[in-house]
């Protein structure tokens, strides 16, 4: 095995560690305390959802960029979809060139709920690095944003190319 074999381990680790350990910045103990600011019942599931919507417009996405998202199946992403309309935060609304198609909308209570959950998230951030200097944080971010760039460019999903 290569030395960048073992780096390239030793990053895919990190990031797991980071998005899936109980302290990571994903993980069940940091959503819990960012995700009080959305009404109850809002899973862990609900707000990527709602963070998809946020990010997707436009044009909003449709059940099925939110099963794809989700990686299953339609009959679940509709089920996520049915929650967050019963809690006002999304509405289906109809496609404006192919009015068949029913895309999911943010509700402007949801766009507030998603806008406090992101301050929350932000605030809980920085509370995590408060010790670092500003240059660390600004290198992190840079070499955050090259990697999204990076993966962007070289794994488009399909039909981006």
């Amino acid at each position: 095995m290569s030395d960048r074999d073992e780096e390239l381990r030793g990053l895919d680790a990190v990031l797991q560690e980071l998005r899936h350990a109980r302290h990571g910045l994903y993980g069940p103990l940091v959503r819990e305390r960012f995700l009080g600011g959305l009404p109850a019942g809002v899973t862990p599931t609900g707000y990527r959802v709602l963070r998809f919507v946020e990010a997707s417009t436009p044009p909003p996405p449709t059940v099925s960029d939110i099963a794809a998202l989700l990686l299953s199946d339609r009959a679940r992403a509709v089920r996520v979809v049915d929650r967050l309309a019963a809690a006002g935060l999304v509405t289906r609304v109809r496609d404006t060139v192919d009015r068949r198609i029913r895309r999911v909308a943010l509700t402007d209570t949801g766009r507030r709920h998603v806008a406090v959950a992101a301050a929350r998230r932000t605030r809980l951030l920085g509370e995590a690095i408060a010790d670092w200097p500003d240059e660390d944080l600004a290198r992190l971010t840079d070499y955050l944003e090259r990697l999204n760039a990076s993966v962007a460019r070289h794994l488009p999903v399909s039909g981006d190319r």
